[in-house]
């Protein structure tokens, strides 16, 4: 009998990638779509809702064209970005676009409602992530669009709607929108009463893994699959990246180095703190707990693009990565704050920026990029720290992915950093993979998710720490700790400034 396969849709924010997946984990088929964001005011990020399915659509039927037998195809599963949602009206039909996870405008509601309340139903600490400030904006700013408004869905639930006609989703889905009670796992009618909305508003919730039902006929007759072949709940891109690392036990972490960063371990229970935020894992009676900074390969990609060669418009630059992997540890004594997005995991602070400490003659733009990329390596640890006494227990096992596990100099850090090794996977769809290690699950080919994660996730190298870099990297990180408390008041009155100005100008 052929080995099944089952196709894994990755609806990130810059593409929908679909690749279908053998029982051993190996590639059979890819396809990738990109997808357009529109920032129409300063920290605006918008996308339209109908090109997740367009590109989702063109992405899978791209990946099915590289195998021979169709039949095979057995089930289909979703990760996709988290906390972007559209509000639908009654034709279900897009009212206004998507507002994406990144998308900054619901600063203000963040500091206003996020109370410890909130914080302890939800699980994650305020901060402009979340759907539930976004939502809350809305019904502030764009009241005409909340009275319209017939559904709220996340990428997950818009997807597989397309896909069965059904508007249900997971848990560990729709969860990162904050309106889930991390400690019952179904809606909390207090946090739906602060955003003004309903239950019939969402999507009906299941398990991760639970069958969603088969695609619709003409979806399936359009692929050229098997009317029965089903679509099964996924997860979101960073809880999927753990499995697709085989992270599935508290005595591993994921290390994401994409346009954000996050560090993801797992919980057996739901342990509220502001280490971390808590996230509905796809294994039941488990939490993801992640923690989470913006200013990611951002940062690093911001620095080539202002300062780097113009003919490379940011993308990586050999050249500036070997200048940089030559200058010794700490660049100097140049010391960065990486926080030009804000601060997130554990100050939560909207109103922090970003502080580059010790400039001298004698320091060149590699030392500025080598000294970013120490910053958000030294947040990291720092972050890991926090989620290891809160959560108790140490993480031996860092296994890292995204366009930044691409970069030698930059995973050489963070494994001198950390001071243990760091497993690297820089090539694959690793979220994707999560999500056919879901699929392979819930067609009974594997017993449970961690089984199924263990059988397909790689490793391409291992980067280990060296004595003496790891020993003067903690010497640095002393001071590291405390720019942030030393510099508070002076960020806060610095943002202040800001908005007084901004404020003059409006009513010039």
């Amino acid at each position: 009998m052929a080995s099944p396969l089952v196709i894994a849709v990755d609806c990130s924010t810059t593409a929908a990638k679909a690749i279908v997946v053998d029982a051993t984990g190996a590639l059979v088929g890819t396809g990738a779509q990109a997808l357009d964001t529109q920032t129409p005011a300063p920290h605006w990020f918008e996308q339209h809702a109908p090109d997740w399915w367009a590109a989702t659509d063109g992405a899978v039927q791209q990946a099915l064209g590289e195998i021979d037998d169709r039949s095979a195809v057995t089930a289909i599963c979703v990760t996709h970005q988290r906390e972007t949602f559209v509000c639908l009206d009654a034709d279900e039909q897009p009212i206004r676009p998507a507002i994406l996870w990144m998308d900054g405008r619901a600063d203000a509601e963040a500091r206003r409602y996020g109370t410890q309340r909130v914080e302890l139903l939800s699980g994650k600490p305020a901060d402009i992530t979340p759907g539930l400030y976004k939502l809350l904006w809305l019904r502030d700013h764009e009241p005409d669009t909340m009275a319209r408004c017939h559904r709220v869905t996340d990428v997950h639930t818009y997807l597989t709607h397309a896909m069965t006609g059904r508007w249900v989703s997971s848990t560990a889905s729709v969860d990162p929108l904050a309106l889930i009670d991390q400690a019952t796992g179904d809606y909390s009618d207090e946090l739906l009463a602060l955003a003004g909305l309903h239950r019939a508003q969402l999507p009906d919730l299941v398990p991760a893994g639970a069958s969603l039902g088969p695609l619709r006929p003409d979806v399936s007759d359009r692929w050229g699959l098997r009317p029965d072949t089903v679509v099964v709940a996924g997860t979101g891109d960073g809880q999927a990246a753990g499995l697709g690392l085989a992270v599935t036990d508290p005595g591993a972490a994921y290390l994401v180095l994409g346009t954000a960063v996050v560090i993801g371990s797992e919980t057996t229970s739901y342990l509220p703190s502001r280490a971390y935020r808590s996230m509905i894992s796809a294994m039941p009676g488990q939490t993801t707990a992640e923690t989470f900074s913006s200013s990611g390969t951002y940062l690093p990609t911001w620095f080539r693009t202002e300062f780097g060669d113009p003919e490379l418009a940011g993308a990586p630059d050999p050249r500036l990565e070997r200048d940089a992997a030559a200058l010794p540890v700490g660049s100097e004594r140049l010391l960065t704050l990486p926080y030009w997005n804000g601060a997130q995991t554990p100050h939560w602070n909207s109103q922090a920026s970003g502080i580059t400490l010790g400039w001298q003659g004698c320091h060149t733009k590699a030392h500025f990029y080598r000294s970013l990329l120490e910053g958000i390596a030294f947040e990291l640890r720092m972050q890991l720290d926090g989620l290891e006494a809160a959560r108790g227990g140490r993480v031996d096992v860092i296994r890292a992915m995204g366009g930044g596990a691409r970069s030698p100099l930059w995973t050489q850090i963070l494994a001198d950093v950390f001071d243990r090794p760091l497993e690297v996977c820089a090539s694959g769809e690793v979220s994707a993979l999560g999500a056919a290690a879901i699929a392979l699950t819930a067609i009974g080919h594997f017993g449970s998710i961690p089984e199924a994660a263990a059988a397909l996730a790689r490793t391409d190298t291992v980067v280990e720490p060296r004595v003496a870099e790891a020993a003067e990297y903690a010497r640095l990180r002393a001071l590291y700790q405390r720019l942030y408390t030393e510099t508070h008041d002076l960020l806060h009155s610095l943002h202040d400034l800001g908005r007084h100005d901004d404020t003059r100008g409006e009513q010039r």
